[in-house]
């Protein structure tokens, strides 16, 4: 991924993602992200644990900031 492409994706976690998540449990959001990766096996090894890495940090930075 590129630096431009990274940025893109963190923004995009931020607009569509985030507001959700940020009511919802870690074991929800993981069993999101593998009934996703199971329904989408064209997805990247490795990329519902990035996912979930970024979902995770920027929750808890915005919770901070509250």
């Amino acid at each position: 991924m590129t630096l431009k492409e990274e940025t893109l994706f963190k923004e995009k976690i931020k607009e569509t993602i985030l507001p959700l998540a940020v009511n919802m449990t870690e074991e929800q959001i993981r069993n999101i992200i593998l009934s996703v990766e199971k329904a989408n096996s064209e997805l990247p090894v490795g990329f519902g644990a990035m996912l979930f890495e970024q979902i995770m940090i920027h929750k808890y930075n915005q919770l901070k900031k509250l």
